[in-house]
């Protein structure tokens, strides 16, 4: 959430939350693709990245968001919402139900970021989000929005993140011709769930930028002994 900053303090800019309720509720109507938000808040004490990001640093940032802890936690999370709502309703409500959901959560989940890797490498991409952390909300919200499909280059400069849209649509389709049952394997499910995961990107970012705001908002005050 953003804070107003002003010459008597802190103040409550209702705006952002209202903006950040219809992101969440937007996103949250389909949970089947939203790790990267859950990631985001499961990590969210995270540092920001280095400014450079070389081929090394590549793989090892991909490497560590196939294993690291938010990432299993959003997974399970995501299966575990898939199994309370029968979705797909092939799979039934069973342990081994659960088992395929949870599989083909983490198999989306590991194509996404496969797929990512090899477009952002040859399209010299960055597409981690580099947070304003001032300025108006409008701003922020801004750039929010524009880190879905604008992310930095190698030059310095930006462009069409063909790595994150590549990915959030590329590991759907292969999902839904390889494992998915017979309801999900259309193309209208592949438009809609690419969307969706999409936007789950964006809002992952919202989290980023907003969320120290947040965290410094409901601190606790720190009391002096004598």
């Amino acid at each position: 959430m953003y804070i107003a900053y002003t010459t008597g303090g802190l103040s409550r800019n209702p705006r952002v939350e209202l903006a950040a309720l219809f992101l969440c509720a937007a996103t949250g109507v389909f949970a089947q693709d939203l790790a990267p938000a859950i990631e985001a808040l499961a990590a969210a004490n995270a540092p920001q990245p280095p400014a450079a990001l070389d081929g090394k640093g590549r793989i090892q940032e991909y490497l560590k968001s196939l294993v690291r802890p938010s990432a299993v936690f959003s997974n399970v999370l995501i299966a575990g919402f898939e199994e309370a709502r029968n979705f797909p309703h092939e799979w039934h409500r069973t342990g081994a139900g659960f088992e395929k959901r949870l599989a083909s959560q983490y198999g989306q989940y590991f194509l996404d970021n496969t797929i990512e890797l090899g477009f952002s490498t040859i399209h010299h991409e960055d597409n981690r989000y580099s947070r304003v952390g001032d300025g108006n909300f409008f701003k922020r919200f801004g750039s929010v929005v524009k880190s879905a499909v604008v992310v930095s280059n190698a030059r310095g400069g930006q462009t069409i993140a063909l790595g994150q849209i590549a990915g959030a649509f590329g590991s759907w389709a292969i999902a839904s011709q390889v494992w998915e049952p017979p309801s999900e394997q259309r193309l209208s499910r592949v438009l809609l769930w690419g969307s969706v995961n999409l936007a789950a990107k964006g809002g992952r970012n919202l989290i980023r930028e907003f969320g120290p705001d947040l965290r410094k908002k409901h601190a606790l005050p720190t009391t002096s002994h004598p």
